[in-house]
């Protein structure tokens, strides 16, 4: 007799025993949920799906270990960045906006990770960092794909609402005399692994509260965020964060359309800030600290007597990494691993300098590329300000993009990921507004 077919109850029940068969192993799992992530990608609720991440991101940004950079073990902020390159990719390959400025910097980020690689092995460890920049580059596709979800005005709201919370803390430190101890003062970070990554969140969150307000019906709600985004910022006493806000001010007051008197508003401000800022006994301190720098010795051993020096002494440091490959340099993250360079003392402390970390894992090739692209992205926020229908969003774009590029000469000011993140969505948001307002080739003709 012929063998008796199983029964569908039978045969579902060796599929699912199956498939926990197949999730018991990681090597299977891993590519499953990563399949499943891409083929559900378009159907996601972005809106609370970003707002929970980037949250819980705010929330644990102080509680991951120091040494996380230099070890090969993933953590809650890499699934998290894995998650959002998942989310990017499949709304990239279904929608295809933008897709050919996403390939390019896909290449781009994949050969100075190669390069890290080729020199130290392929390992988690050398493809750390460029995952996580692939992650913010992530972000802006997510939003830029998803435009009639994610307007403007929802990812400025996200941005106030994921860390109205760290700012309150911030404040409360202030108050309470807490917060994190920096060279022998304590200054507010929030729920940021430090005041100077606090600082730049906030002055992100400031300008979009700002902008809001402005040209979103001059909400009390928003005003007031915005105040407490300001006083937040101020209170971590990072002189690179202050000097990146007052700059955003002065450039969003500048390009922004409207009377000689509304562009000189953002002066203002930036002015009062400054007055602001020096009234606190320890801003004053830090800025008479600082215009008194002296370094001891011209080796990572010598003695610097604030921060300014201090990093002057690094850079000095990481001056001969760079000329052992002048060209490509060292790779992606090779300056914040520890086996990344030939100095553990430079691993252990970050370069405090987008410019000089560039300039040694990428090389001057990679570094002027870098360059030349920004420019052509503030190139472009600054010409979309004028696109009617878009409230002045370039302007906002350019704005922060301008004062992140000022922050970055003395901070680590990329590897402030949850910051990044929170530009990452305000740049895509802004480029995918200025997009739907343009006219039609049609309405261009008539």
């Amino acid at each position: 007799m012929p063998e008796r077919l199983a029964s569908p109850d039978t045969f579902r029940q060796d599929l699912v025993a199956q498939g926990v068969a197949i999730t018991q192993s990681y090597l299977w799992a891993a590519p499953l949920i990563c399949l499943l992530f891409l083929a559900v990608a378009v159907d996601l609720p972005l809106v609370p799906f970003l707002g929970m991440t980037l949250l819980v991101r705010v929330l644990t940004d102080d509680q991951a270990s120091k040494a996380s950079r230099h070890s090969s073990s993933l953590n809650l902020s890499s699934f998290i960045a894995i998650l959002f390159i998942l989310v990017a990719v499949g709304l990239l390959l279904r929608r295809r906006q933008g897709l050919w400025p996403v390939v390019v910097i896909g290449l781009w980020l994949g050969l100075w990770t190669s390069i890290a690689a080729s020199g130290h092995g392929v390992s988690i460890l050398t493809a750390r960092e460029g995952v996580r920049e692939a992650s913010i580059v992530a972000l802006a596709v997510i939003v830029y794909n998803a435009r009639d979800t994610l307007s403007l005005s929802v990812v400025t709201r996200l941005v106030q609402l994921v860390g109205i919370a760290s700012a309150l803390l911030a404040l409360y430190q202030l108050a309470t005399h807490t917060g994190l101890p920096v060279g022998g003062e304590t200054r507010s970070n929030g729920t940021f692994a430090h005041p100077n990554d606090a600082a730049v969140f906030f002055a992100v969150a400031t300008m979009v509260s700002l902008w809001r307000y402005v040209y979103l019906g001059h909400r009390r709600l928003d005003a007031l965020i915005g105040v407490i985004y300001l006083a937040a910022a101020v209170t971590t006493f990072s002189l690179g964060g202050l000097a990146g806000l007052l700059v955003m001010l002065i450039v969003f007051g500048l390009l922004r359309l409207g009377s000689l008197r509304l562009k000189l508003g953002g002066c203002a401000a930036a002015g009062l800030i400054v007055i602001a800022f020096l009234l606190t006994p320890l801003g004053a301190e830090r800025v008479a600290q600082e215009s008194s720098s002296k370094v001891s010795s011209t080796n990572i051993h010598g003695q610097a007597n604030t921060s300014l020096a201090w990093r002057l002494l690094k850079w000095q440091t990481l001056l001969p990494e760079w000329e052992a490959s002048p060209l490509f340099g060292q790779g992606l993250g090779t300056t914040v691993t520890a086996e990344g360079t030939s100095n553990n003392g430079t691993a252990q402390n970050l370069p405090h300098s987008e410019y000089v970390r560039y300039l040694v894992e990428t090389g001057v090739v990679g570094l002027i590329t870098l360059l030349w692209a920004v420019f052509i992205l503030i190139r472009r926020l600054a010409r979309s300000r004028a696109t009617p229908g878009t409230r002045n969003a370039g302007a906002l774009g350019a704005a922060i993009v301008v004062g992140l590029l000022v922050n970055a000469i003395g901070a680590n000011t990329l590897l402030y990921t949850t910051s990044a993140y929170a530009t990452a969505l305000v740049i895509g948001a802004v480029l995918s507004s200025s997009i739907d307002a343009e006219p039609t080739p049609t309405a261009r003709r008539i």
